[in-house]
Formats: C-alpha cells, sequence, structure tokens
C-alpha cells in the first residue's frame, strides 16, 4: 500500500461536494431579492438583481479560489503523513534539491495540466501571499518522476530547525495556455489572477480550467 493511500481516503470523501460546488459555481452574493415599501404599502413584486458573471472566489480551506472547482487525488512517492522528502531540501550534493514524484489519474477531456508548488508558510489574508518553488505549464503526462522536474525546481529552504508547509496544485486544462503565470523563486503577489489566467486556453476560449488537484506537507530544514 502506498504511503499515500490514507491521504486518498480522506481526499474521497471530499471529492463529491468539491465536484457540486464546481457544477454550481462560485458569485460573490447569488441573486438577491429586493422588496422595497412606498408610502407605508408593501410592494407585492420583488426586484432581483441580474447574477453576477461567475469568477474563482475566496475559499479558506486552500486559501485560493480553486475550490470551486472538482478535486482530483494527486500523489507522491516523496510525500509520506504529511512530511515531505528530505531529499527536496538543499544538500551539498544536490544544492537545488530533488525534485518530488507526482501522479496522478487522468482527467477527462484534458490536453494538460498545469503545476504550482508555493510555500504558504509566509500566507497572510485570503489570497495569501506566497513564495513559488515549482511552475511547470502545459504538462502533458499524469505521472513525473523524483529528480526528473520537466521545469526548474527551487529547494525547499526553511531555517535551519524551522518547518514550513509546502503546497502543490495540478491544475487540468482542456487546452494548453500561451502561459503559465509566475517565476520559481518569487512571490505570487496575486495567485488568484495566475489561477483565472489558466481559464483561457491559447487561442482565447475561456472554461478552460476543469478540476484541480492538491497536496500539502511539511518540510524542517536540518
Amino acid at each position: 500500500m502506498k504511503s499515500t493511500d490514507l491521504y486518498k481516503a480522506m481526499i474521497a470523501a471530499g471529492t463529491a461536494a468539491s465536484m457540486l460546488m464546481g457544477i454550481a459555481g462560485c458569485t460573490s452574493e447569488g441573486t438577491v431579492a429586493a422588496a422595497e415599501a412606498v408610502s407605508g404599502e408593501s410592494v407585492a413584486a420583488a426586484e432581483v438583481e441580474e447574477e453576477p458573471e461567475q469568477t474563482l472566489c475566496e475559499v479558506e480551506e486552500f486559501g485560493y479560489c480553486i475550490e470551486s472547482y472538482p478535486q482530483f487525488y494527486v500523489g507522491s512517492d516523496s510525500w509520506e503523513d504529511g512530511v515531505w522528502s528530505d531529499d527536496m531540501g538543499a544538500k551539498p550534493e544536490h544544492p537545488t534539491g530533488i525534485s518530488p514524484s507526482l501522479y496522478w489519474e487522468p482527467v477527462e477531456g484534458a490536453s494538460c495540466y498545469a503545476i504550482y508548488m508555493l510555500d504558504s508558510s509566509h500566507a497572510e489574508g485570503i489570497p495569501p501571499v506566497n513564495f513559488i518553488h515549482w511552475v511547470i505549464g502545459n504538462y502533458e503526462g499524469t505521472e513525473i518522476i523524483a529528480g526528473e522536474a520537466p521545469a526548474f525546481f527551487l529547494a525547499l529552504g526553511p531555517e535551519a530547525g524551522r518547518t514550513h508547509t509546502y503546497d502543490i496544485y495540478v491544475i487540468a486544462l482542456a487546452n494548453p495556455v500561451e502561459r503559465v503565470k509566475g517565476t520559481t523563486g518569487g512571490p505570487p503577489t496575486n495567485f488568484n489572477n495566475f489561477l483565472l489566467a489558466l481559464d483561457t486556453d491559447v487561442d482565447g476560449n475561456t472554461g478552460n480550467i476543469l478540476a484541480f488537484g492538491f497536496l500539502r506537507g511539511k518540510y524542517k530544514a536540518d
């Protein structure tokens, strides 16, 4: 049994709810019915505001507006019981760290995936401002072997003796995008905008995000 099976079981329980949220969409206020009183008399008909355009919205569980989409399972042999492998940190033998393994089931309709790894320990507020350790765009596979990162990976590096939290997002896309925003080694000052950009494909078609996967782990520096 893989070390990630326990996490997979936990995710499965929430998948149905996430899918329902994805179907329902996410709006800032929803439709609002307002009745006014004129000269002390009730107005019989309620005036209904037009429903706002559907966008990604703020959520609390992940801190970003991706949760309105269905969620799929993401596993890693570099992750065990909520802790990332020690090899992912900077060592004399590998100063930039060894990138983690990742695997997930193919998402129906997806032609490629965007992948982010963020240090979420710097989070303040929602959405938080974090630090990017890995950015992968238009990845066509469903597995990445440890140490074989298709893009530059920045070693996990909290200060000695401190523990940080590192989150991975795998976003299933119907079609490739022109580029995946964000730079390894920099802060995503508005990660929600990075996500929103993924919802428009290279040809300008919207509705490009299909689902997302999420994996969170801790890493303590020696």
